[in-house]
């Protein structure tokens, strides 16, 4: 990120590659980053490419995607644990794009997933260093997360990037854990 100007400098960040890069696109990511981020008294906006991470005393600081995002608000890189499996599921209804992938970024900061499939999107790989590369495949019509415990992260995948005000069925919306 350019620090005088906050403009990105560098290839697309994964969650444009897989979920778009125009305003409104950016705008729903902010907001459901601000829903992962409720009670911690920070706030996220759109800005310039990117997003704009603000404190409660008014400080803020300009962020490139959501892998810088989470590790401004202080998630260390978590390994993961355990063996990797894939967990996956249909389409549901509601589901929110936008939220799942900033789901997905705060999931894969905590260690809780090392890749996901998007429906229309393509597939993620995340590294250890908190880094990802994704592929865009439009052919990927399932949603799907590779993880240590990947039927827990996809339920709260699931429950967390449904439509707002959307009853949650039987999944918890959960934040995914640190550890």
């Amino acid at each position: 990120m350019c620090g005088a100007c906050g403009g990105s400098q560098g290839p697309a960040a994964w969650e444009d590659v897989l979920a778009g890069a125009g305003p409104a696109q950016r705008a729903a990511r902010a907001a459901a980053a601000g829903r992962l981020l409720n009670g911690r008294r920070l706030r996220v906006t759109p800005w310039r490419g990117g997003y704009l991470l603000c404190s409660a005393t008014g400080a803020s600081r300009p962020v490139a995607s959501l892998e810088q995002l989470w590790a401004a608000v202080g998630r260390p890189p978590a390994p993961p644990t355990g063996e990797q499996r894939w967990a996956r599921t249909g389409l549901p209804a509601g589901w929110e794009a936008q939220a799942a992938t900033v789901w997905l970024a705060a999931a894969a900061r905590a260690g809780t997933v090392t890749a996901a499939e998007l429906p229309a999107g393509g597939v993620v790989e995340f590294g250890p260093d908190g880094t990802a590369h994704a592929e865009h495949r439009p052919d990927v019509a399932q949603v799907g997360v590779l993880g240590p415990e990947s039927e827990a992260a996809l339920a709260d995948l699931l429950a967390f990037a449904r439509t707002p005000g959307r009853p949650a069925g039987s999944a918890a919306e959960r934040v995914p854990r640190d550890h």
